[in-house]
């Protein structure tokens, strides 16, 4: 949990422990590439919906396939229609960091 979080709900800050952490290829800024055509990703409207309410005032405008989960300008890039727990896990890391930046 990030120390401002903790600090609102007024709990400990916990960071996980080295056997759950896990460190997936994630690319903060991924410049679109022209030469490959970009293949959207249906997610489901519930997990798009809470990704949209998690990372106020940012705002996901479209999802699609890409090598590496990565986020730029409203595009998200995600490597599988179907996200595993360490896809998930990366996927709220990355939105974080961008949080954390505004």
């Amino acid at each position: 949990m990030h120390p401002r979080y903790a600090a609102i709900f007024g709990i400990e800050n916990l960071e996980l422990n080295t056997h759950f952490r896990s460190e997936p290829v994630v690319e903060d800024v991924c410049e679109p590439k022209a030469e490959a055509p970009l293949i959207p990703v249906e997610l489901s409207t519930l997990l798009l919906a809470d990704l949209n309410r998690a990372i106020t005032p940012l705002h996901i405008s479209n999802v699609v396939k890409g090598d590496t989960l990565a986020w730029h300008d409203g595009q998200l890039s995600l490597p599988t229609q179907q996200l595993n727990a360490d896809t998930k896990r990366a996927l709220w890391a990355l939105m974080s960091k961008h949080i954390d930046n505004l």
